[in-house]
């Protein structure tokens, strides 16, 4: 497939799924504005409604830090330019520098001031 096909398919459906969350008016709404005028003004929830609206928070946590995820995925994938983050050599993992001498070394090698 064409890579700019792939980044316009990507696009469309991250905008998709974006309107689609954003459209939803939540688990509970029609529910909730039923209930409203039966139940006493200051009557407390019970701990297991408690409990599942926790449940239900967590998993909108949970599947908004999926979205975000699986977008930034996306974009690092396809939109990040790969040259501006070269991969380092073996001999640039990070070890802890023995003299000044290989810690100048190091430092004028890394940020390429030679």
């Amino acid at each position: 497939m064409n890579k700019t096909l792939i980044k316009t398919l990507s696009i469309i459906v991250l905008t998709a799924a974006i309107i689609i969350i954003a459209a939803q008016n939540g688990f509970c709404a029609e529910d909730i504005t039923n209930q409203i005028s039966t139940l006493p003004q200051n009557a407390p929830d019970s701990k297991s409604d408690t409990i599942v609206k926790f449940i239900v928070a967590m998993a909108g946590v949970m599947l908004s830090s999926f979205v975000i995820y699986l977008g930034l995925t996306i974009y690092n994938k396809f939109f990040v330019d790969k040259s501006l983050f070269p991969n380092n050599g073996p001999e640039d993992i990070l070890n802890t520098p023995k003299s000044v001498n290989e810690a100048v070394t190091l430092f004028i090698k890394r940020n390429k001031l030679c």
